[in-house]
């Protein structure tokens, strides 16, 4: 058995070696070993760079930022405009300078993240974030390919965003749309495009004024809300959540609703049970071109007023 003295000496040393390691973390006069090899901060900083390319008016522009929120802007220019501000108080293992790079590809631009240890914060005793900025052409081509928070508006060309934990935020979209993310909500507003689709594994579906072709919004977990949403071909579901949908004008598909577990409200009349059956009604909006569906597997369905249902 272990003595009582034996293991309070233990304790001593590990607390010994927590308490070199913390001085080393803050320069306190040790020599930085490889764990914290790299510059302390102290107080409040900002760090800031501004990079730009010349494009032309549709390059084919990627991101690839890891886990930093973007803002991507349309900008009335020939290039592609990266700025990035970097925030930081307290103290860190490394001094976190910004790390986004800007490369010219064949066809366009990418904007990506440097390599870990190129400015990557290791240890943080404070707060820290990274803000990056994109200032594209109207039809710029973006594809993100990782990301933190998405922030786009005034694209005039196909969007495309797969993340695997943010918030996507489209507005004022003029083509096709393809964006879906792991755990986060998705916010289309004032969005047109042939196809649409919008996907969240874990988050809220918001769809205002969005006219699409062929629509495809679905969540596995959240609820989905669409006001002003043209409909012609396509489906809004969620495996568990409420489905609340206001069809705009110009409209024009058979609608099938169904819910596994919940009522159905069409214009603030809930359908009766001899009408539906147990969760599933049929409307028709205009003369009934297209066929679109909408369902939930646990949750209400209600259809507000907007187009002639």
């Amino acid at each position: 058995m272990i003595s009582r003295s034996t293991l309070i000496g233990a304790l001593v040393v590990v607390e010994l070696a927590i308490v070199g390691m913390a001085a080393r973390a803050f320069g306190a006069g040790v020599p930085a070993g490889p764990m914290v090899a790299g510059t302390s901060w102290g107080g409040h900083a900002v760090s800031q760079t501004d990079q730009s390319l010349p494009t032309g008016p549709a390059p084919a522009v990627t991101i690839d930022v890891h886990d930093a929120d973007v803002a991507i802007q349309a900008a009335p220019s020939l290039s592609v405009r990266v700025t990035e501000a970097v925030h930081r108080w307290g103290w860190g293992s490394r001094n976190a300078s910004p790390i986004i790079k800007l490369n010219r590809t064949p066809d366009g631009v990418r904007i990506s993240a440097a390599d870990a240890d190129d400015g990557h914060v290791h240890f943080i005793m404070g707060g820290f974030n990274r803000e990056v900025t994109v200032f594209v052409p109207p039809t710029a081509q973006v594809t993100v390919v990782s990301a933190g928070k998405i922030a786009a508006t005034g694209m005039r060309a196909p969007f495309v965003a797969h993340v695997d934990d943010a918030d996507i935020t489209l507005a004022d979209q003029r083509s096709d749309v393809n964006v879906s993310t792991n755990d986060g909500d998705v916010e289309l507003t004032d969005v047109a495009g042939g196809t649409v689709a919008a996907t969240t594994n874990d988050g809220h579906l918001v769809l205002s004024r969005v006219s699409a072709d062929t629509l495809r919004a679905h969540s596995d977990d959240g609820h989905v809300t669409a006001t002003d949403l043209r409909a012609v071909d396509g489906t809004v579901t969620t495996d568990d959540g409420h489905v609340t949908i206001g069809f705009a004008a110009g409209s024009d598909a058979v609608v099938n609703l169904h819910t596994d577990d919940g009522g159905i409200s069409i214009d603030d009349k809930t359908a009766r049970d001899d009408e539906v059956g147990n969760s599933s009604h049929t409307i028709r909006i205009g003369s009934g071109r297209g066929h679109f569906d909408v369902s939930s597997g646990n949750g209400d369905i209600t259809i507000t007023q907007g187009a002639s249902v």
